[in-house]
C-alpha cells in the first residue's frame, strides 16, 4: 500500500491525514545532522587559462551557521560550493572540514567525512525513469549498506519518510511518479527532499530556486533554512534572488571573479556594494580588491585577486 502524506488542509468532516516525522537522533527528539565547520585557507582554483575560478579565498563558517552566496554568474559560487563540499580539489591553498584536511585523508577516511556534507546541483541528476520516492531515499544511501542500497532499487525502503519530505516541499501527491514526468522545478524541490532525509551535518546547495516561482521560492527557502536550524545543520546557499538572502540569511558572502567582495551581515550591505558586485564588465572598471569588510579588518585577511 502506498503511503500518504497530506500537509495541506483536508475536506471537512474528514480526519486529517498525519505527516510521518522524518529520522531523529535516538532520544534527542531533534532531527540528525550536527552543523559541520568549514574552511577555506587562501584556495584556489584554476579549471585551465588565465583566469582563477576561486581566487586566494578565505573563509571561516561555524558549525550550524546559515550563509548565503550571491554575485553575478561566474563569480564562483559554485566552485566554492564544490571546494567545500569535498568535490573540487583546489589547486592552491586548502579546504578543511571539522578541522580535517579530506584531500590529505585515505580513501576510506575521505568517503566517511564526505557523509557528513550534503551537496544539490543546480541541475539535479535525477535518472528520468526513476520513481520520485526512490529518487528521495538517495539522501539515505550514505547510512545504508551496499546491500540494502540495491535492494532499494527494487523496492523502496522507508517510503515514508520520502512521503514526510516531499510534504514539506507540496510535493507528497508525487511521491510514485517517475522523475520524467515532473515539471523543472518539480525536479528541483525532489532533489532538495534528499536532504530532508538525510542525517548529513552541512548542506552545500546550489542555485536551488532557479526553476521556482516568487511564492515557491521562498516558501522552499524556508524549509530549507528551518530544517537547518532545527537540526543545527550548517546551510550556504547560492542564489541570485538577492532580496531573499538578503532577507533570510544573517550572512551574506558576495563573490566576483573569484575573489570575495564582501563578506557581512545583511544590516551592513547597502544597495552600493550590491550595485558594485553586480557591475557590467563593459560598464566600467572591475570592482577591483575588496574592501576591508571581513571580520578582522586586517589587510592580510582581504581576497586577492589573481588575474
Amino acid at each position: 500500500m502506498r503511503p500518504a502524506a497530506d500537509a495541506g488542509p483536508q475536506p471537512a468532516g474528514q480526519p486529517a491525514r498525519q505527516v510521518p516525522a522524518l529520522p531523529v537522533a535516538p532520544g534527542t527528539g531533534v532531527a540528525l545532522g550536527a552543523g559541520v565547520a568549514l574552511a577555506l585557507e587562501r584556495a584556489s582554483v584554476h579549471h585551465g587559462g588565465p583566469r582563477c575560478a576561486l581566487c586566494d579565498t578565505s573563509v571561516s563558517i561555524a558549525p550550524g551557521e546559515q550563509v548565503a552566496l550571491i554575485g553575478p554568474s561566474g563569480a564562483g559560487k559554485t566552485t566554492m560550493l564544490g571546494v567545500l563540499g569535498c568535490a573540487v580539489r583546489p589547486t592552491a591553498g586548502r579546504v578543511l572540514v571539522d578541522g580535517a584536511e579530506p584531500w590529505s585523508l585515505s580513501g576510506p577516511a575521505l568517503r566517511t567525512l564526505r557523509r557528513r556534507l550534503f551537496s544539490a546541483p543546480q541541475t539535479p541528476p535525477l535518472p528520468p525513469r526513476q520513481r520520485v520516492v526512490t529518487a528521495v531515499l538517495a539522501g539515505r544511501l550514505p547510512q545504508w549498506s551496499l546491500r540494502r542500497s540495491l535492494a532499494s532499487l527494487w523496492r523502496a525502503r522507508e517510503p515514508e519518510i520520502a512521503a514526510a519530505a516531499l510534504a514539506r516541499f507540496s510535493l507528497d501527491d508525487r511521491l510514485w511518479s517517475r522523475v520524467d514526468r515532473l515539471s523543472g522545478g518539480e525536479r528541483q524541490r525532489v532533489s532538495l527532499a534528499r536532504a530532508l532525509v538525510s542525517d548529513a551535518g552541512a548542506f552545500l546547495i546550489d542555485e536551488p530556486l532557479s526553476a521556482l516561482d516568487p511564492t515557491l521560492a521562498g516558501q522552499t527557502l524556508d524549509v530549507l533554512i528551518e530544517t537547518a536550524a532545527t537540526r543545527g545543520a550548517t546551510l550556504v546557499c547560492s542564489l541570485h534572488q538577492v532580496d531573499l538572502a538578503l532577507e533570510r540569511f544573517p550572512r551574506v558572502i558576495g563573490l566576483r571573479d573569484g575573489s570575495v567582495v564582501f563578506d557581512r551581515p545583511p544590516s551592513r550591505i547597502g544597495r552600493e556594494d550590491i550595485a558594485r558586485l553586480y557591475l557590467n564588465r563593459d560598464a566600467g572598471p572591475s570592482p577591483g580588491r575588496p574592501e576591508a569588510d571581513v571580520d578582522d579588518g586586517s589587510a592580510a585577511s582581504r581576497p586577492a585577486r589573481c588575474f
